[in-house]
């Protein structure tokens, strides 16, 4: 998914426009297709290999008057050729920056967002190896990100088209994973091997930390699927430090890397300045985010308290959870909410029966998430957008 602003800069020369075929809602500037699309990069970081590790070709378009276009204020202007047209562009704009990469000794893989008009094409995995043919990048390095579009990716021809562009060795991802139910489904019946969580679910967890339990049925459900799960919209560092807590791998967004023209990209790759949120020891939190997110990767061991057929102790549980190991890490004063929380929850240890202590800790969660959002509120975001 593309998230841009529409007003970011551009650096590098522009190609002579030809003939113009809208103009951009609101300012009535004219803008043209194909000349005026340009290419921006965005990183994808590894958290556990602590290094990018791919970057994502973005459409962007730049009219006369020089101001820079996200593909939602004009994608829906162009017809399914034309479609088909730019991504082949951001295909080859991806390759050509691969190629540049690879001889400076920085070998990334590439994905880019392929409309689901592309695959109506009978010939669409010819025309992908066409592309590819001439290039020293192998297809085992592209990722083709599926946009959704009508209904056509829940048809049979669509399984076919996917698995013939697999044959070829690129992988299929599903872009946008929880924005709509029918992504969900089709993740049932079409050859996937990555996807990618929508992300207006991660952008905003630091206004609704609770999104952060949706993001880790994702992550099951991910691994249950045996598919790579990309999180984009990681846009602050607190952010970044739930996501590294969580154990997810595959990162994107303003936190680590802004989507760049081509030589601000390969200057930036050459070079990467990694901000100082990016987590030195993925599962020790740095913010209260980030262990919030400790808080609920371990709340469902926290209903059973059982272990191997042992009894585990609730206080010993509580004692040793992220959340408030971290808060004890800042000197927080034992009367704190949250931490009152916990001593609170702890005292009724052995004081109720199974279904009555477990109707407690549910409520008990409940309380913390509210006083989790107070916290950041009071910590503060750590947000810098553009």
């Amino acid at each position: 998914m593309d998230y841009q602003p529409a007003s970011a800069p551009i650096t590098g020369q522009r190609r002579k426009a030809s003939a113009p075929i809208g103009a951009i809602s609101g300012n009535g500037q004219k803008w043209r297709f194909p000349d005026d699309v340009v290419a921006y990069f965005q990183p994808v970081y590894s958290l556990t290999q602590r290094r990018f590790t791919a970057v994502e070709a973005l459409a962007r378009i730049q009219n006369a008057a020089g101001e820079i276009f996200a593909p939602k204020q004009f994608l829906a202007t162009l017809d399914v050729p034309e479609r088909r047209e730019l991504s082949r562009m951001m295909l080859v704009a991806g390759i050509h920056l691969l190629e540049k990469l690879d001889q400076s000794g920085i070998v990334l893989d590439l994905s880019f967002n392929v409309d689901a008009g592309f695959m109506e094409d009978h010939d669409c995995s010819a025309c992908f190896l066409g592309v590819i043919g001439s290039t020293r990048i192998k297809p085992e390095r592209i990722t083709l990100e599926l946009l959704e579009g009508g209904d056509f990716l829940d048809g049979s021809v669509a399984v076919q088209r996917l698995q013939s562009i697999r044959a070829t060795g690129a992988h299929i991802a599903l872009d946008d994973i929880g924005s709509a139910y029918s992504s969900l489904l089709r993740l049932k019946t079409l050859p996937i091997q990555k996807i990618k969580l929508d992300q207006r679910l991660v952008s905003d967890l630091d206004a609704d930390p609770k999104n952060l339990a949706f993001i880790q049925g994702i992550q099951f459900l991910s691994d249950g699927l045996g598919t790579t799960l990309v999180v984009e919209g990681v846009e602050t560092p607190a952010i970044l430090d739930a996501m590294a807590t969580l154990g997810l791998d595959l990162v994107q967004g303003y936190a680590l890397a802004y989507p760049m023209p081509e030589p601000d990209a390969i200057a930036f790759l050459l070079d990467p300045a990694l901000p100082e949120a990016t987590p030195t020891a993925p599962g020790i939190p740095r913010t209260i985010l980030g262990a919030y997110a400790g808080y609920l990767l371990r709340r469902p061991l926290l209903y059973g308290l059982r272990h191997e057929g042992r009894e585990m102790s609730l206080s010993a549980f509580l004692s040793r959870c992220p959340l408030a190991s971290f808060l004890r890490a800042q000197e927080t004063a034992e009367d704190h909410p949250i931490l009152a929380a916990y001593t609170a929850l702890s005292a009724l240890e052995n004081k109720l029966p199974p279904p009555e202590m477990e109707a407690a800790i549910r409520t008990a969660g409940k309380n913390i998430q509210h006083l989790v959002l107070e916290a950041i509120k009071a910590y503060g975001t750590g947000r810098q957008d553009p």
